[in-house]
């Protein structure tokens, strides 16, 4: 008996240790190894309340909410609510998918139809626990990884508006902190634009070359770029990507470029230029341009 109590701790506190790293994870909570294996080992002791008739009192739902209390403030030590709320919501949020999945690969595991109903959790076979462990880090994980991709993305994504020749275009623009793109001469940074998102307000020439895909076509752009010159000045860009060591985009100086924030919205009308890029830049849509992150220091807030 008292081999399977210590079997059983060191089974515990090694569970509790990563679910509360995982949780640790998800709100981003800066904490301890020692802090995270303290809270784990006072989770695994309670435990052997089970063992004790005389403690059963302690297995109500009030007593087992004040040790998950207990168990987030030593792993976190959270100096504001909102941030204990995360916390714990977090704790049980995986607490339940590790138990869910454990309990699915038993299910599935076993060819009896109702297995989950003859399921008895004391003599829970500890590989389907450790199955379950591993598949729902896994998934977590993965979850995760889209989410803060997601928001960082998104926290990251602006309105833009181009002006030329008394017409405007509207896009979704990426501040893009990899983007160091600017005119080779006057180095002037460059907000790269899908040419779907600027065709209004290109002329009519611009577009057939863009539409005719003959934009690296030098002599065909060197002949539009003198018959545009009164309506636009045109720049040759060379720049580099991956899988293309020389290219070139073809540029042009905007009357102004808005750029909107979330506290407002700033107008830029000098050393800027917008590049017109004639494939996707954003498999999933999210935005069809790149914005310099220099250009977030110029201009006039309105």
């Amino acid at each position: 008996m008292y081999i399977f109590a210590e079997y059983l701790l060191i089974e515990n506190a090694i569970i509790n240790y990563i679910i509360l790293y995982v949780a640790k994870s998800i709100t981003r909570t800066k904490t301890t190894r020692l802090r995270m294996l303290l809270a784990a080992i006072v989770g695994s002791i309670y435990t052997l309340v089970f063992f004790f008739p005389s403690l059963q009192f302690m297995t109500k739902f009030s007593i087992k909410f004040c040790l998950s209390i207990l168990i987030i403030i030593l792993a976190f030590n959270p100096n504001r609510l909102n941030l204990f709320l995360k916390q714990i919501s977090a704790f049980y949020v995986v607490s339940f998918i590790f138990a869910g999945a454990s309990i699915g690969i038993y299910f599935i595991s076993n060819n009896t139809p109702n297995s989950i109903f003859k399921l008895n959790i004391k003599g829970f076979p500890v590989k389907y626990l450790i199955l379950g462990i591993v598949v729902a880090t896994i998934l977590i994980k993965n979850i995760l990884k889209y989410y803060f991709v997601k928001v960082n993305k998104e926290n990251y994504l602006t309105k833009v508006t181009v002006a030329l020749n008394q017409k405007k275009a509207y896009f979704t623009a990426l501040i893009d902190t990899g983007n160091s793109l600017k005119e080779p001469i006057t180095k002037t940074p460059v907000i790269i634009a899908e040419f779907e998102a600027l065709d209004y307000i290109l002329p009519s020439n611009v577009i057939e070359m863009y539409m005719n895909n003959r934009d690296k076509d030098l002599e065909h752009m060197g002949k539009i770029m003198d018959e545009v010159k009164d309506k636009m000045v045109l720049r040759l860009i060379p720049y580099k990507s991956i899988g293309n060591t020389n290219g070139m985009i073809i540029g042009f100086k905007p009357d102004y470029v808005v750029i909107s924030f979330k506290d407002g919205r700033k107008e830029i009308n000098k050393d800027i230029i917008v590049g017109i890029y004639n494939e996707k830049l954003s498999t999933d849509h999210q935005y069809n341009g790149l914005l310099h992150p220099e250009i977030l220091g110029q201009g006039e807030q309105i």
